[in-house]
C-alpha cells in the first residue's frame, strides 16, 4: 500500500474521525485493503493522512464496530473477511445478549412484509401447506422439535411470497440463529404463545388480509422476542 493512497483523503465539514471512517470504510469496500490484508502501522497512516492518532483510533474503533477490522492490542489492525461464513463465526463471538437484539432487529425488519407479501398472494394450496405445519404443532413437544416447525413455518410462509430474495434471507436467518431462536421454545407457555401467533398470521393470509397479517405478524415477534430476552 503506497502513501500516495493514503493521500487522498480529504476534509469535508463533518468530525475528522468519522471521515476518517468513511474514508477507510470506502478503501476496505473497493478492495484497496482486501479481506485478510493487515492496515499499516497507525503512526504510519496518521502521519500520511495528516492527522492525529487519537482521531485515528476513534476512526478505527468504528470500522471495528462495524466488523469491517480487527484489532489487538500492541498488533497491526486486519481487515476482516466480508462472506457470510465468515460474518456468521464473528456473529458467535458476540455476548448472547448481542446476538438476541441482532436477531430481534432482523426479523423485525423482515417478518412483517413476508407476512404482508403472503396474504396478498397466498393460493389455497399455501394456505393449506401453513395449516398442515400448524397442525403437527403443539406446546407438549420438545424444544428443539417445537423449533423446527417454527423455522418450517416462517420458511413456508416465505415461499409464499413468490419471492426468491425473500426465501434466501428467511433460509439464511433460519439456518443461523437457531440457538437464539431455541429461548422461545424452552417452556410449554412460550411453546404456545408461539402456535397462537402463528395461527393469528394464518388467519390473515388466508383471509388475504395484508394488514391484519403484518398486525399479527408484529403481535407474534413481540412475544417471542419477550422470551427471548436473558433474564437480568
Amino acid at each position: 500500500m503506497s502513501n500516495d493512497e493514503l493521500v487522498e483523503f480529504r476534509r469535508r465539514s463533518r468530525p475528522l474521525g468519522s471521515e476518517l471512517a468513511a474514508h477507510l470504510e470506502q478503501q476496505i469496500l473497493n478492495d484497496t485493503y482486501p479481506p485478510g490484508s493487515v492496515l499499516p502501522a497507525e503512526r504510519e497512516m496518521a502521519v500520511s493522512l495528516g492527522v492525529s492518532r487519537t482521531s485515528l483510533r476513534d476512526a478505527l474503533q468504528e470500522l471495528e464496530g462495524k466488523h469491517l477490522i480487527e484489532r489487538h492490542h500492541g498488533k497491526a489492525s486486519r481487515v476482516l473477511p466480508l462472506d457470510m461464513e465468515s460474518l456468521a463465526v464473528q456473529e458467535r463471538l458476540h455476548p448472547i445478549e448481542d446476538r438476541i437484539q441482532h436477531v430481534i432487529e432482523v426479523e423485525n425488519l423482515v417478518e412483517p412484509g413476508v407476512a404482508r407479501l403472503a396474504a396478498e398472494r397466498a393460493t389455497a394450496a399455501d394456505v393449506l401447506q401453513l395449516e398442515s405445519i400448524l397442525g403437527r404443532s403443539s406446546e407438549h413437544l420438545a424444544p428443539e422439535a417445537s423449533l423446527d416447525l417454527d423455522v418450517d413455518f416462517h420458511y413456508t410462509l416465505a415461499r409464499v411470497t413468490r419471492n426468491n430474495f425473500m426465501v434466501g434471507i428467511s433460509g439464511l436467518a433460519s439456518e443461523r440463529t437457531r440457538e437464539t431462536r431455541l429461548l422461545a421454545h424452552t417452556t410449554v407457555e412460550t411453546r404456545a404463545d408461539c402456535i397462537r401467533g402463528h395461527a393469528a398470521i394464518v388467519r390473515a393470509v388466508s383471509d388475504h388480509d395484508a394488514d391484519a397479517a403484518e398486525l399479527a405478524m408484529r403481535s407474534h415477534l413481540e412475544a417471542v422476542h419477550r422470551s427471548m430476552r436473558v433474564p437480568g
